[in-house]
């Protein structure tokens, strides 16, 4: 039976080895997940920061930050033409109390209630008249002479 109890004795100890590795993974897994979760916050903390300085000095920001200011000007300004176009194409506009797609044609704001401001009448330019062109003086075309055929080598 001396053979048994060394099979169990080596298994127990397989058992305790397995459990242990499971352990340690389970702890290096843990700890990765805490270290991706401090890299996020950090990179939202680092965000923010960038955001309130440039709110805070859009106009008197240090020489090193002009590239960068004039990047994240220039992204905003896309960003909100690229909206306009695409709320034309869905044919909505955004509610300037609280944010929501309404109609372009409703009158106020389906979400809370506040009246949409009116859209611009599009006037259309009439021309009555047209103004004199004034003609440039015409010049003379240049007289085409009649070409000789080239002669031929022998």
């Amino acid at each position: 039976m001396a053979i048994w109890d060394d099979i169990t004795k080596k298994a127990a100890a397989l058992g305790e080895k397995a459990v242990k590795q499971a352990k340690d993974l389970s702890e290096v897994a843990k700890l990765k997940l805490q270290i991706a979760e401090a890299e996020k916050t950090a990179e939202d903390t680092y965000s923010q920061l960038g955001r309130l300085y440039a709110a805070a000095h859009a106009d008197d920001y240090e020489e090193g930050f002009a590239s960068l200011m004039a990047a994240a000007v220039n992204a905003e300004q896309t960003i909100k033409t690229l909206r306009n176009q695409l709320n034309d194409a869905k044919g909505v506009a955004v509610c300037e109390k609280c944010g929501a797609e309404v109609a372009k044609d409703a009158a106020f704001c389906s979400a809370c209630g506040a009246e949409m401001p009116k859209p611009a009448p599009v006037e259309a330019e009439v021309v009555t008249e047209e103004a004199p062109v004034e003609e440039a003086p015409a010049e003379e075309a240049p007289t085409v002479e009649e070409e000789t055929p080239a002669e031929t080598v022998e």
